[in-house]
């Protein structure tokens, strides 16, 4: 009986090996068209709608989730066959914005780490890399006020975004909580545990880093077992940092949006999202004023934030996302009218909404 299902199994998988190169053979005859075209070889707009049917035509078998990550993979492998690309990500190795690029892009392309921010900025603008991936919002914290800024100074678009669920964990060599001193992190991982600290750790020095994973290497390569890390589950097997507490996030549904940074557009796909950044005059009622179209348009604006501009005292830019595609109606439109009432405007992407929230 064991041996007939095994037989069964091995006829299934050769099925699949032949349909996996079929597609990967279509995927070359597309690279070949893009060369009279843009030579713009990862589509976000086409991914959302490859992504969407296979989960409207799943059987069940398997989740979604689970559905997806094996069509990411499969389609990361012959991207990687049309086209060499080069992602910057910021790490170390073992970062969630590292575990957010191989949920965008997969396991086949090259990933690129960078120090920080800028780095990845700077990389993208000087076409070093093709893409670059950073947060910019957690449900928890909220905005990540390092990636506006930055989305201001490079002359970069936004062209993708992606969901990652958040789990944060404490790393340490210690063998109780009275051991530790001192815990290292990014700030927002830090926001995003400020209860379990405040219950568990109280007594502990707060001591922020450059990111999650960079905390991870430090208390590793310390070899202190009075200092520790909160950090993912994978800077524990990448830096062979025991876990001393799994999914200390204050809040059980924690997740991140992480974006896409390009020179590249994206073309509009069935569900969009428009980011803009503008100015107002100093005066009462310039930012109702300003806003008022996308009321009237009956336009969803599902963020805003303002900055300072560092130019002048009481001097804020104002980041919005709206949702819809800045070459579409109602929104086109619309942003034609916000321009007109505003001293600086720009657009900093309209790109396809990440659906899959896992």
């Amino acid at each position: 009986m064991l041996e007939e299902v095994r037989k069964k199994i091995n006829k299934v998988d050769e099925q699949l090996l032949k349909l996996i190169s079929e597609r990967v053979e279509l995927g070359k005859e597309v690279a070949l068209a893009k060369k009279g075209e843009d030579n713009i070889y990862f589509r976000p707009d086409r991914e959302q709608e490859v992504l969407n049917r296979i989960q409207e035509i799943n059987p069940g078998v398997l989740e979604n989730g689970r559905v997806l990550n094996i069509f990411r993979e499969i389609m990361s492998a012959t991207l990687d066959i049309q086209h060499s690309l080069k992602i910057g990500y910021l790490g170390p190795a073992g970062s969630f914005t590292h575990q957010a690029a191989v949920k965008k892009f997969g396991h086949s392309l090259s990933l690129h780490l960078c120090k920080n921010f800028d780095d990845v900025f700077d990389l993208v603008q000087k076409k070093e890399c093709n893409y670059g991936i950073i947060p910019i919002e957690n449900s928890t914290e909220g905005i990540v006020n390092a990636t506006l800024d930055s989305l201001l100074k490079y002359d970069l678009n936004i062209i993708s975004e992606v969901h990652l669920t958040i789990h944060n964990n404490l790393l340490s060599y210690a063998k109780s909580f009275n051991e530790i001193q001192k815990i290292y992190s990014h700030p927002q991982a830090l926001g995003q545990c400020r209860n379990w600290i405040q219950t568990n750790l109280k007594h502990a020095e707060i001591l922020e880093v450059a990111s999650t994973s960079y905390a991870a290497q430090m208390v590793s390569e310390s070899k202190k077992s009075d200092s520790a890390a909160i950090s993912p589950a994978l800077a524990s097997v990448i830096y062979k940092l025991p876990i001393v507490a799994a999914n200390i996030e204050d809040y059980s549904k924690n997740y991140t949006r992480f974006i896409i940074i390009s020179s590249e557009t994206a073309r509009p796909a069935k569900f969009n999202r428009t980011s803009i950044i503008f100015s107002i005059s100093d005066k009462p009622g310039s930012l109702i004023e300003t806003l008022k179209p996308v009321m009237e348009a009956g336009i969803n604006m599902t963020s805003i934030e303002s900055r300072p501009s560092r130019s002048k005292a009481a001097d804020y830019f104002f980041y919005v996302d709206l949702l819809g595609h800045s070459d579409q109606e109602p929104l086109k439109s619309t942003l034609a009218k916000i321009a007109d009432k505003t001293p600086f405007f720009r657009i900093l992407g309209s790109y396809p909404v990440d659906q899959d929230l896992s």
